[in-house]
């Protein structure tokens, strides 16, 4: 859609329905909603990408938590776009359908207006190439790493701290008490903290009976994967209390079947170092994008 202005005609980067019945004017193919009932069809794409692929894109398609998905195809995708009420969105597959790209162009553009948080992870270099040329000015690039791990490697001797130090399984009482995974935390990724204690999990260190030493938490989880979050207060670093946390949340992961997951910032080196500790290796680099004003 264009409007003039000054005797030229400029094209407006606005998606009134925010790609909803959005048809293929042309070649390429067109990008379709998928229905809830049909999620399941586009896992064996996400699970045989060669693509980093987030944590919270299979939490959507396996139901963990609320989002949308759009794919060129349900039965065999060769472009997928997921998205979450949080503000999380992930693009990845085949960057050249045309229809695709100018569609997910104007949904991000929309997106962009309404003041909300909004992180984009690309799972491709061919994507982020779209993504900047088109939102040079509002969008920020960042890149992180993907750790696989490696039960092989992973060292199951059960660290000893103090004995004043315990580790628990998270419960509503101790999201209340927490600085960073606290109620808001939960309800930004999870909907609400009930909802994370239905479907979730994470384990938590407390020095004596009141004192909140760290946690770890699954800030994503899926029917396979279950990413990591993990944070210590400042007077318990260098305890081994992270450590602890994180032994904690694997040995649930290895218990119930689960392929943990870790991510981080490329420049967080304290959170490479504890990841080899606990037998994640060989990252893989993506990117991700945000609002120029908006923390990563």
């Amino acid at each position: 859609m264009g409007v003039e202005k000054n005797g030229v005609r400029v094209e407006k980067r606005v998606c009134k329905d925010e790609l909803n019945g959005m048809k293929a004017e042309g070649g390429g193919r067109r990008l379709q909603k998928i229905e809830k009932s049909e999620f399941g069809k586009l896992l064996p794409y996400l699970y045989k990408s060669k693509e980093p692929c987030p944590t919270f894109a299979f939490s959507v398609l396996e139901r963990f938590i609320p989002g949308f998905v759009y794919a060129d195809d349900s039965d065999s995708p060769r472009t997928i776009f997921v998205g979450t009420d949080s503000g999380l969105y992930f693009v990845g597959g085949v960057d050249s359908n045309d229809e695709f790209h100018k569609h997910f162009l104007k949904f991000c553009s929309s997106k962009l207006k309404e003041g909300r948080r909004f992180t984009l992870f690309s799972g491709n270099g061919g994507w982020d190439g779209r993504i900047l040329d088109c939102f040079k000015k509002e969008l920020k690039q960042s890149s992180r790493y993907s750790f696989t791990f490696h039960p092989e490697e992973y060292d199951v001797e059960e660290i000893h701290l103090q004995e004043s130090f315990t580790v628990h399984r998270l419960d509503e009482v101790t999201i209340r008490s927490s600085r960073e995974f606290n109620l808001e935390y939960y309800e930004r990724f999870w909907g609400s903290a009930e909802h994370f204690l239905e479907k979730g999990f994470g384990y938590s260190v407390m020095k004596g009976d009141a004192a909140l030493a760290g946690e770890c938490t699954s800030i994503f989880r899926g029917k396979v994967y279950a990413e990591i979050d993990i944070y210590t207060n400042d007077e318990y670093r260098g305890m081994g209390v992270a450590k602890k946390a994180g032994q904690a949340f694997i040995d649930h992961c290895l218990k119930n079947g689960m392929i943990p997951r870790w991510d981080c910032k490329v420049e967080n080196l304290a959170s490479m170092k504890l990841a080899d500790r606990l037998g994640f290796h060989d990252p893989s680099v993506y990117s991700i994008f945000v609002k120029n004003q908006q923390q990563l």
